[in-house]
């Protein structure tokens, strides 16, 4: 494959490459860890549940695994191919999922009675345990 100075793909490595770019100020305490249940609070697939594919945390973002998804397109030796994959969805917009009444939810963290850290639904009080 030729080098084509005028795609978005060479965009994005000339902007990674050069100086001035930086990337985002990270979160210091993330609420959302890989495989959580969580809701999209804005854009295309908007009220949607999904579970948490992959996290990045240098760049504040998430992958929600079938949602946000746009096409690709894999060119081979006879055929193209579109497959669908998942696009990043910043950090503040998606929100943990109640497990009482499947509704976002805002978290606080607590201890119980064994000394161990939990996250706790401030809607409802219940225990949010973290996935395995």
């Amino acid at each position: 494959m030729s080098w084509k100075p005028w795609t978005l793909a060479a965009a994005r490595l000339k902007m990674v490459k050069s100086k001035d770019f930086k990337f985002p100020e990270p979160i210091s305490r993330w609420n959302i860890v890989k495989g959580d249940l969580v809701q999209i609070l804005c854009g295309k697939d908007k009220g949607r549940n999904g579970k948490v594919v992959a996290v990045a945390r240098r760049t504040n973002r998430v992958f929600v695994g079938g949602l946000n998804t746009h096409i690709r397109v894999m060119v081979g030796e006879t055929a193209r191919t579109r497959i669908a994959s998942e696009a990043p969805l910043h950090v503040s917009n998606v929100a943990l999922v109640d497990p009482e009444d499947g509704k976002p939810c805002r978290i606080r963290y607590q201890y119980t009675e064994d000394g161990e850290k939990v996250r706790v639904s401030k809607r409802s009080g219940r225990i949010i345990p973290k996935p395995v």
